[in-house]
């Protein structure tokens, strides 16, 4: 490579495809996969350039795929806070609830104590 930086350049420059592999779209012939159709000779001119296109497609899918998840994940993060925050205002309420509930038992347990006292003073 140090001995042969421009052709090393120019090789490089050689292995990129012409045009954005992102949007652009070659369709290749259903009977032979292998025989460069019109597509791909309109931004390749070699081998190693079509494999470039590929990788740099399918890195291009992998990189979209990866957005749709991320969005996802934010999304069901997003629903499961909320879910979250709805389970724990029902605790809340729940707890509340008990407690009034186990106040009205004590209160009315009290009240029966006092009422089995006022009876039996009555008895007596």
């Amino acid at each position: 490579m140090e001995r042969f930086p421009q052709e090393v350049a120019h090789a490089f420059a050689r292995v990129f495809p012409r045009g954005d592999p992102y949007t652009s779209v070659w369709d290749q012939s259903e009977v032979n996969a292998l025989e460069r159709s019109a597509d791909e000779d309109q931004h390749s001119d070699s081998g190693a350039m079509s494999a470039m296109f590929a990788l740099m497609n399918t890195y291009g899918g992998l990189e979209r795929c990866l957005g749709c998840l991320c969005g996802s994940l934010l999304t069901v993060q997003d629903e499961k806070r909320q879910l979250q925050h709805e389970f724990d205002t029902e605790v809340e309420r729940l707890q509340a609830e008990l407690a009034r509930v186990t106040l009205e038992r004590d209160q009315a347990v009290q009240k029966n104590d006092e009422l089995s006292q006022d009876l039996l003073a009555v008895r007596e």
